[in-house]
């Protein structure tokens, strides 16, 4: 995982930090780092309702940048992504503030959590999970008789 950028108060611990997820351990992490009533703010798609003049509809899917606080979370380690449900929090041309939305995480996509508190176990967390040593290498050895 990568820290693209990161703003957290020395004095209270309350901050932000922009993650970018590199593989599907990544996500592990990351379904244990967003809790309940943290601020996430990423990049996805709403089917907007759009009525013309005449009063037909149009319905097309557009791609918005919400701001959710997240309420639940779930994660398919089959697909390998985290789904957040939260209520939008942020101004949104497309979005009412306070509508329900679900946002899919997935490898290589950009999102900033942001927290009251980021105390020393979640500083812990991001720290070991953004440590490129703590990867897995694999190694074999074969050994034949003689």
């Amino acid at each position: 995982m990568k820290i693209r950028k990161q703003q957290i108060s020395a004095k209270d611990g309350e901050g932000s930090v922009t993650l970018v997820a590199e593989e599907p351990e990544d996500m592990w992490h990351l379904y244990n780092l967003i809790m309940a009533s943290d601020e996430l703010c990423a990049s996805t798609y709403r089917k907007v309702v759009s009525t013309s003049s005449t009063g037909s509809t149009r319905s097309d899917r557009k791609k918005v940048t919400l701001t959710v606080r997240v309420a639940s979370t779930q994660f398919d380690p089959v697909e390998g992504v985290i789904r957040v449900k939260g209520v939008n929090v942020g101004e949104n041309r497309f979005v009412k503030v306070g509508a329900y939305h679900t946002i899919e995480l997935e490898v290589g996509r950009a999102f900033t959590i942001s927290k009251v508190c980021w105390d020393t176990i979640y500083m812990e967390r991001l720290k070991m999970a953004c440590d490129v040593s703590r990867r897995a290498d694999l190694a074999a050895i074969m050994l034949q008789p003689g």
